[in-house]
């Protein structure tokens, strides 16, 4: 690696972000502010845009596009929880479906960039795949989310949809995305709609090959590694 270069293997950016993540995953069941609790989300979502950039510090025309996308999802997010008319909650999701979507597809794909670019195995690159396998449940979780908005009935919850606080709900599709891309498949949740099955069945598939696809690399990294 050349002088001019960020010192990529010295840092711990992802590891911290992976604590970020998985102490998030841990609280937000427990949290009965949905203001706290999507307040904790965007944090969670500033830090992996920022931990991007600086991963990939020849973003410097993607900078802005990040962060005005991480604005509309706030944006969106503090409508949603305002006293609004139902209507307008409902695209207010839209609006910040439609930001989140594309974020995460940002930061996901810098982080993989700063993985393969690396060349070798890593500590910060093995959290850094994490992060990205959880992001990837985040994004479905969404889908899902924006589906209950339009549908209620697609999925056969523990509780009926209507008798669900907007955090749980949120809490019971991440659950419902993590096992499904993991295809543990409990099925204590069941997608009903065609619509929420095609979404799980897309989801499997695309956990199964991305856990290959990574293994497959990282072997490969090694592999390097040893003959180096």
């Amino acid at each position: 690696m050349s002088s001019g270069e960020p010192p990529l293997q010295r840092k711990w950016h992802f590891l911290q972000l992976t604590l970020f993540m998985l102490a998030w995953m841990l609280v937000a069941p427990h949290l009965r502010d949905r203001w706290l609790l999507h307040l904790l989300l965007q944090a969670l979502l500033l830090n992996a845009v920022l931990v991007t950039l600086w991963s990939n510090p020849e973003w410097q025309r993607l900078r802005g596009v990040a962060l005005g996308l991480w604005l509309v999802s706030v944006t969106g997010s503090l409508v949603v929880l305002a006293p609004v008319p139902e209507r307008w909650a409902l695209l207010a999701l839209a609006a910040e479906t439609a930001s989140l979507l594309p974020l995460l597809a940002l930061i996901s794909i810098g982080i993989l960039r700063f993985v393969y670019r690396s060349r070798s195995l890593t500590i910060d690159g093995i959290f850094a795949t994490i992060v990205v396998y959880v992001l990837i449940a985040l994004t479905f979780a969404r889908l899902y989310l924006l589906l209950m908005g339009l549908d209620p009935q697609s999925f056969d919850l523990d509780v009926p949809a209507a008798g669900l606080s907007p955090y749980q709900t949120q809490v019971d599709l991440l659950y419902f995305s993590l096992i499904t891309l993991a295809t543990v498949g409990y099925g204590d949740i069941l997608p009903v709609s065609d619509t929420a099955r095609m979404l799980a069945m897309i989801e499997a598939v695309v956990g199964q090959f991305y856990v290959a696809v990574i293994v497959a690399v990282f072997v490969g990294m090694y592999a390097s590694q040893r003959r180096g």
